[in-house]
């Protein structure tokens, strides 16, 4: 059991590490997509593509994690990559 545990543990580690680094990934895009904004006068705020990527992620949604959870997480990520445009 102990090694079955320690393998699963090691393919979390692994997988949070790609986690981070596609996440500041999408970070610094969302910052380049800030400047162009910011440069053309642009709001950095924009509902109707906040709503567009949220209905895609659920169409990508196969589970465990349930639509809510998806949701929330990509919220989170959102709002993180929003915040960033505005410094």
């Amino acid at each position: 059991m102990q090694d079955n545990l320690d393998s699963l543990r090691e393919r979390i580690n692994q997988l949070d590490e790609q986690l981070v680094r596609l996440l500041n990934e999408r970070a610094a895009t969302a910052l380049e997509i800030g400047k162009l904004k910011n440069t053309s006068g642009t709001k950095v705020y924009d509902p109707i593509r906040e709503g567009v990527v949220i209905d895609k992620i659920n169409k990508l949604n196969n589970g465990p994690l349930s639509k809510g959870d998806i949701e929330g997480i990509y919220r989170e990520i959102i709002t993180a990559c929003r915040e960033i445009q505005l410094r």
